[in-house]
This record gives C-alpha cells, sequence and structure tokens, in this order.
C-alpha cells in the first residue's frame, strides 16, 4: 500500500513564523489522510558548513528553524490522530544509547505508538565534537544503538553487552507502545555496505531526495542482499524524499520535476512512502490542501492500481 509523507520543516513559514503554525499544518495533513508526518535535525550548523552545503545544493538558509524532531513531534502528536510521526534522519550517535531509547519510547507512549524512527549519522564533524561526542566510527555507534534500544524496550531486566556500552539488569520504563518492534529504519546513502547494514539489522530504508534511476538502483540492491541472505524483501519498507528546491526558489525556478509527477514515479519505482514538501510549490497556508489532496489522490490510485495487479 502506498503512502504519502508530510516534511514539515520550515512549514511554520507558511504561517507567519509561529511554531502553532507548524502543529496546524500538522492537524490539517492528518484530517485529509497524510500517512505520515515528519522532521529533520541538526542541533547545531556552522556557518562554514553551511556556506559548503549551499553551494552542493543544501535548500535551508542558516536562519531556518531546526526545531528539536523529538520534542516537536511530542506536540505534533497532541493535535494528530492517526498519522504516524517520524525523523527524516534523527542523527542518533551524538546522543547516548540509552537516552535514546528513553526518548524514542516516551515520545512513542504519547502519541499511542505511531513512531516511525529514521535514523541517521549526519555530516558535520562539527556538529560532533561539540556534542561532545566521536565522530570516527559513528556508524558502529549507531548500529550497537540500536541494539541497546532494543534490549531496553523489551523490558527489564535487560542486558547488553557492546563495545561501548554494557549492562545486565537495567529496565527503562515507559517501554513503547510497539514494544522493541518500534519501527527503526536507516537513512544512508546506498552504498553496499550501508545496504548491508539495513538488511542486516533488517530495518527499513528512508532515502534523501535522489535521481530516480538512483532509488531504482537502491531498491534493486535491497532486495537482492535480501535475497542473498534470505530475509523476507517486503520486511524492508522504503522511504523515499522528492527533490528539496532552495529556499526562496519555486519548483519551476529550479527546474525541478513536478511534484506529483515524481511521487507517482517514486511510488512506481517500489517505494512505499514518499515523502513531499510543500515549500516551494505554495505560497500560503491556505494553497495547501490543493498542494496535498492531489497527492493523497494519486497515492490511493496507486494502491488500488497495485491491488488490481496481485
Amino acid at each position: 500500500m502506498a503512502r504519502l509523507g508530510f516534511n514539515l520543516m520550515a512549514v511554520e513559514e507558511l504561517y507567519g513564523g509561529r511554531f502553532g503554525g507548524l502543529l496546524e499544518a500538522a492537524a490539517l495533513a492528518d484530517r485529509m489522510g497524510v500517512d505520515l508526518l515528519a522532521l529533520p535535525d541538526h542541533v547545531t550548523m556552522s556557518e562554514r558548513t553551511h556556506r559548503e552545503r549551499i553551494a552542493a545544493g543544501f535548500p535551508y538558509p542558516l536562519d531556518t528553524n531546526w526545531f528539536e524532531p523529538l520534542i516537536a513531534l511530542a506536540a505534533v502528536a497532541g493535535v494528530t490522530e492517526r498519522a504516524r510521526l517520524g525523523t527524516n534522519v534523527l542523527i542518533a550517535p551524538i546522543r547516548p544509547a540509552v537516552l535514546l531509547a528513553k526518548q524514542l519510547a516516551t515520545l512513542d507512549v504519547i502519541c499511542g505508538g505511531r513512531l516511525d524512527v529514521g535514523l541517521g549519522v549526519g555530516w558535520q564533524e562539527e556538529e560532533y565534537r561539540v556534542s561532545e561526542r566521536a565522530f570516527e566510527g559513528r556508524f558502529g555507534i549507531l548500529e550497537e544503538q540500536v541494539a541497546v534500544c532494543r534490549a531496553l524496550w523489551g523490558g527489564g531486566p535487560a542486558a547488553h553487552t557492546g563495545r561501548r556500552v554494557d549492562f545486565t539488569d537495567l529496565h527503562s520504563v515507559p517501554v513503547p507502545v510497539q514494544g522493541a518492534d518500534l519501527r527503526l529504519s536507516f537513512g544512508f546513502n546506498p552504498t553496499p555496505r550501508a545496504v548491508e547494514r539495513i538488511v542486516r539489522h533488517g530495518l527499513g530504508w528512508w532515502g534523501q531526495p535522489m535521481p530516480l534511476d538512483g532509488v531504482r538502483e537502491a531498491i534493486a540492491a535491497i532486495r537482492a542482499e535480501c535475497e542473498r541472505v534470505g530475509r523476507d524483501p517486503g520486511s524492508i519498507t522504503v522511504t523515499v524524499a522528492t527533490t528539496l528546491v532552495a529556499h526562496g526558489q519555486t519548483a519551476e525556478e529550479a527546474g525541478a520535476m513536478p511534484v506529483l509527477e515524481e511521487a507517482q514515479a517514486l511510488w512506481e519505482a517500489g517505494a512505499d512512502c514518499v515523502i513531499v514538501h510543500p515549500l516551494a510549490f505554495v505560497q500560503s497556508a491556505e494553497e495547501l490542501p490543493d498542494f496535498l489532496q492531489p497527492l493523497l489522490d494519486a497515492r490511493d490510485a496507486h494502491t488500488a492500481s497495485q491491488t488490481t495487479l496481485s
């Protein structure tokens, strides 16, 4: 079944910059039937790094709000009822493993078991340094964090022995509504090593915007790795985002594919969920329903066509 996600990043700008506007947008999307409401993550951003990334196509100005996603999504939980809530993606290794487990479990309880977590490692070495965390070895740290979370979410007494964390009789309450099966995904560039990690841990893949051919190749690689190790390819969900246009540009100015056309192509390529971002396509909050409805109709049409084929 196809799903539609909505990236809430900076959407408050359509509401005069009020955080309450982000909540209004989330509530609207939830009522209309959007499946996933997501926020990205950065704790800090250096001017030097930002200049480098802007030159490479990073879409957000330096003064864009980066709300801490777990706190912001707790607020979103209070104004929504059905949409799942997600991070796209949370820079997990800058957070201690047991604290991460507690934060995610708490948020899953707050939202009634609607949490989907995309986990990543980021790209800013400075962000790690000022967070007093090691940049080197961050992929291994993330893998161990997943193991720690799974152990603690199963209920106590929990035990884990790893390279960086070990314990034998810990209790961490509350446990998630989803328990140890709380939905986790890796938001990695789909290198062969990353694909192996995704499949070995049995997690989903949250892909950043990339050309359609890249999405198709990544999905094919994930399916091939599943077959190699005897894992059901259907157990690895794929969530991808449509093109992010530079802040202040329209999609037409950037030469971006129309969002409806791109979303349809991504579902056809094998994505389970497609995340869209409205700022390049709407100028006001009043335009959001007309932005979302055709996408929801296309989602439903794709799901119906796949049901007919099966």
